[in-house]
């Protein structure tokens, strides 16, 4: 028996070491199987392009046979000690193939047009006197429907033949010949691209010349520059590219199909474990989460504000990298970093937290790997963007919407902004939330010097837009007010936090950050948490709030009312500071109003578990079409 020909893998694509009279002698044998089999004539575009598309790279791997189509594959090969003489360049090894194959074997075309399948077949009758034809088929130009594809299989069996060439251009003939193959019983496919128009005398070969040198894809962009010139200008440079990276790096590790759920990288928070906002919450809980049903989770901690990070925390894969500390830079500097890190691991989708890192899923994009972006509300319209940072912002979501495979709206009236003012379908998806019916006691009661049931609560970061200006005007017009508890903080805002040091009486307790159960202890003995602001965005605290089964006093605003239904208590929007001070002199004197507030808002609570977001999460990941199987 002999033996199949060696393969090298070159950018993942395993490509043959053959000449044509190798590739012709392996080719018979496939035809001889009781199965069927695909043979592909790949060049630099095909093997870039299934390097650089995961899918496409499968599809690539089915295939029994790839023939190393262009000089620069044969260059690549003989780099690994191939030692080959010449390319097995698509048309001229159909027509020796042609040559070697005459009677009983039997031939069958599929592609190209009418006229074109004429010129060939007579040109093909020239070269092989006795070849035989069992049939042709163009099929219409259209996208073809089940019963097309049915049909199509049914004249190729009925006509038994033992070669089928089929050319459709370049990924979509080795996308169809995998998607088709197991319509049949035998008959070896060969993926030939313009081999049909070029052997029929429709277009003309490359000088030789330009063959041996390979540079026949300039002459191709000079007979078509307007329908080629974006496919070399990025596959040859993508090929470069890759392979360069690989000589430095090595081959990355390729996932086989069904080898595991998709791989997940979240880039743009501070990191875990949560100490300072939102996003890191989210980062905490779906990355934990998730791990747990078996992804491999990755975080990018800021370094200095987690230190030296565990290697592994809740079953995250945690990498530390430094940043630029300052408010404007801080983010995107260690996203950037993060990103240059993540696009040599291998990651199946990357998970950007925050509009503002939106330019950067091009580089993810371009490399192949699938882009969620968390955009988390409009950012640019928060208080404390000026200048260059609003505008950096705004511009953020138009490009989100070409770097991003999904986008993640945490609201409808983020959705809906993303459909009106950039025809963007936005998956709506909130966070979750984790219901904390079980009494935490870590000493923050006497600490303060609180007793349960007995202060309003705040908690959010120390900035503008979150209004804890407006929550302390309110509070001073009480006349014996409940302590008020203001935990949170920021770096970059000491000048507000001056102001609203200067606006507090001394019933109010500045805690600073606090987190874990001290945070949960805070929360579950209050008689009601106050979120003054009216950012059109979910808050990771307002959730949280609900699964303690806390009353909730909140500035009226769309996106909260589609949070929280009608268990919370609305104040404003007009007269806020008034509003405001009505509502909290309420609460202060109705223990029992707000003790049936807080069981409205722990029965809102059931409609945000963490289990049904993260089966979102898995439905997105099948969507997008992420590697890996779950």
């Amino acid at each position: 028996m002999r033996a199949a020909p060696r393969k090298i893998t070159i950018l993942g694509t395993p490509v043959a070491v053959v000449d044509y009279d190798a590739a012709i002698a392996e080719s018979i044998r496939l035809a001889g199987e009781k199965h069927p089999a695909a043979v592909a004539a790949s060049n630099t575009h095909i093997v870039a392009l299934a390097r650089h598309q995961r899918d496409f790279g499968e599809v690539m791997r089915k295939f029994d046979l790839i023939l190393p189509d262009g000089m620069p594959l044969r260059w690549s090969l003989n780099a690994h000690g191939a030692a080959l003489k010449d390319r097995v360049y698509g048309p001229y090894f159909m027509e020796k193939m042609i040559r070697a194959t005459p009677r009983p074997w039997r031939h069958f075309f599929f592609g190209g047009t009418e006229e074109t399948l004429e010129a060939l077949v007579a040109h093909l009758g020239e070269i092989q006197p006795g070849l035989e034809i069992a049939g042709t088929l163009s099929p219409p130009f259209r996208t073809w429907t089940e019963d097309d594809e049915k049909a199509f299989a049914r004249t190729i069996t009925e006509a038994k033949p033992d070669f089928i060439w089929v050319a459709l251009g370049g990924e979509r003939q080795e996308r169809w010949i995998i998607d088709n193959l197991a319509r049949h019983a035998r008959g070896v496919f060969f993926a030939v691209g313009d081999a049909f128009v070029l052997l029929g005398g429709q277009r003309a070969f490359a000088p030789q010349w330009m063959q041996r040198s390979g540079t026949t894809w300039a002459y191709r962009l000079w007979q078509e520059p307007g329908r080629l010139w974006r496919r070399y200008t990025q596959f040859n440079s993508l090929f470069v590219y890759y392979t360069i990276r690989e000589a430095l790096g090595g081959q990355p590790k390729e996932k086989p199909a069904g080898a595991g759920k998709p791989s997940i990288a979240f880039l743009g928070s501070r990191g875990v474990p949560a100490r300072y906002s939102g996003f890191e919450v989210v980062v905490q809980e779906l990355g934990k989460r998730l791990a747990a049903r078996g992804h491999d989770v990755t975080v990018y901690n800021r370094l200095p504000h987690h230190g030296a990070p565990q290697p592994v925390w809740e079953g995250m894969h945690i990498i530390g990298l430094p940043t630029i500390p300052t408010k404007s830079l801080d983010t995107i500097v260690h996203t950037t970093l993060s990103m240059l890190d993540a696009m040599r691991r291998n990651y199946d989708i990357i998970y950007l937290c925050g509009v503002g890192n939106a330019i950067l899923g091009r580089l993810a994009r371009w490399r192949g790997t699938k882009v969620i972006i968390n955009v988390d509300g409009a950012d640019f319209s928060r208080k404390k963007w000026r200048g260059f940072a609003r505008f950096w912002l705004k511009h953020s979501e138009r490009w989100a919407t070409q770097s991003a495979d999904c986008i993640i709206a945490d609201n409808a009236t983020i959705a809906d902004r993303y459909a009106d003012r950039h025809a963007t379908r936005t998956e709506h998806l909130s966070y979750g939330l984790t219901i904390r019916d079980a009494p935490v006691r870590s000493g923050e009661l006497e600490r303060w010097g609180l007793q349960p049931d007995n202060y309003f609560l705040y908690v959010s970061r120390l900035t503008p837009e979150n209004e804890a200006e407006l929550l302390l005007r309110a509070y001073r017009e009480l006349a014996d007010p409940l302590p008020l508890v203001m935990v949170g903080g920021d770096p970059y805002e000491q000048a507000y936090h001056r102001k609203l040091a200067a606006l507090a009486t001394d019933r109010v307790i500045f805690t600073g950050l606090r987190f874990s159960d001290a945070y949960i202890e805070l929360s579950q003995h209050s008689r009601a948490f106050i979120m003054p602001a009216t950012i059109e965005a979910t808050r990771l605290v307002l959730l949280d709030q609900l699964g303690m089964g806390k009353a909730i006093i909140y500035h009226d605003c769309t996106a909260t009312r589609e949070v929280i239904g009608d268990a919370g208590i609305p104040f404003g929007p007009d007269r806020p500071v008034e509003a405001l001070a009505e509502k909290l002199g309420w609460a202060a004197e109705n223990p029992e109003g707000c003790a049936a507030a807080g069981r409205r808002a722990r029965h809102r609570a059931e409609q945000f578990r963490w289990e049904s977001v993260l089966d979102r999460y898995e439905e997105i990941f099948r969507r997008i079409g992420a590697a890996g199987t779950i």
